[in-house]
């Protein structure tokens, strides 16, 4: 039961890691060719961070609605990968799986 989880965890994280980084490859990718697409280029820019902060907004207004204590540390754990990782290799999907594994972790573990 727990590998399925795990399973589940990791696809999961590289789901939400390849929404993030697809965009951003494509983008510099549009950038070192010839044609000037200033629009499509903005969009592909734009579309990883957008995602990131409206997933933070749904994830952050859940579970602090909740009086469970455990849950609001899970979260904190979670935020911590997120900060420590950003801080370390300032790089926004590595940030996101990092706070997905330290997330996961915590719910296995505390």
């Amino acid at each position: 039961m727990k590998t399925d989880f795990i399973l589940a965890v990791i696809l999961i994280a590289v789901g939400t890691y390849l929404i993030r980084a697809v965009p951003f490859v494509f983008s510099s990718k549009k950038e070192t060719g010839k044609q000037n697409r200033h629009q499509i280029n903005l969009f592909f820019k734009l579309m990883g961070p957008s995602m990131i902060a409206a997933l933070l907004v749904v994830s952050v207004a859940s579970p602090l609605k909740t009086q469970d204590t455990s849950q609001l540390i899970n979260v904190a754990m979670g935020f911590s990968g997120v900060g420590v990782s950003h801080w370390l290799w300032n790089n926004s999907g590595i940030s996101v799986l990092a706070g997905v594994v330290c997330f996961t972790a915590a719910l296995l573990f505390l």
